[in-house]
C-alpha cells in the first residue's frame, strides 16, 4: 500500500517507488473492469467525433477524471461521462457494474437514482446478471436511457455489448 502524506495542503504526497501501480497490483477482477470500461467508452461513447465535435468523453476508472454535480449539490463520479465542451452540460453518464459490485453493494438503487438525476443514464451489467438487474430496476421503478449487457472475452481482449430491454 502506498504511503500517503495527508498533511500536504497542495495534495496527497506519494513517495517515489510507492505508487499504487508499482507496489500494489490490481486484482484480476479490477483489471477486467478497467478494460471493460475503457472498451465500452471507446466503442459506445467515442467522442469527440466527426458528427459531434463538441462532445467529450471522460473515463473515471481506474483514476477519477471528471465528476458531475447533482441538483442537490452532491459530487458523483460515474464510470463514463460525456460532456458538451461548449456549455459544460452533461450529455450522458454510464456505469459499468461487475458481478461483484451487483452482489456486494447494498446501495445500488440509490446510486443509480443519483446518476439518473445527472443526465441520460446508461447501465452496463454482466450478461449473467441481467435478469436480477431487471428485477431491481422494476422494483425501484427506475427508468434508464439504456440497459446493456456486457461480457469480456479475455482471450481476444474484447468486450462484447448487447442491447437489453428493461
Amino acid at each position: 500500500m502506498a504511503l500517503i502524506n495527508k498533511a500536504w495542503r497542495e495534495g496527497e504526497f506519494v513517495p517515489a517507488g510507492a505508487e499504487p501501480g508499482l507496489t500494489v497490483g490490481r486484482t484480476w477482477r479490477e483489471t477486467v473492469e478497467i478494460r471493460a470500461v475503457a472498451q465500452i467508452a471507446q466503442s459506445r461513447f467515442a467522442f469527440p467525433s466527426a458528427t459531434e465535435p463538441d462532445l467529450n468523453t471522460s473515463v473515471n476508472v481506474p483514476e477519477r477524471q471528471l465528476g458531475v454535480r447533482t441538483a442537490a449539490g452532491d459530487f458523483l463520479f460515474p464510470d463514463i461521462v460525456v460532456m458538451d465542451t461548449r456549455t459544460t452540460a452533461v450529455q450522458m453518464v454510464a456505469e459499468v457494474e461487475t458481478v461483484r459490485s451487483l452482489q456486494e453493494s447494498t446501495d445500488l438503487v440509490d446510486k443509480w437514482r443519483a446518476f439518473i438525476g445527472t443526465g441520460p443514464f446508461y447501465l452496463f451489467v454482466p450478461t449473467s446478471e441481467i435478469n436480477a438487474t431487471r428485477a431491481k430496476l422494476r422494483r425501484a421503478k427506475l427508468r434508464l436511457a439504456g440497459l446493456r449487457a456486457w461480457r469480456h472475452m479475455a482471450g481476444m481482449d474484447y468486450t462484447d455489448i448487447v442491447e437489453v430491454r428493461v
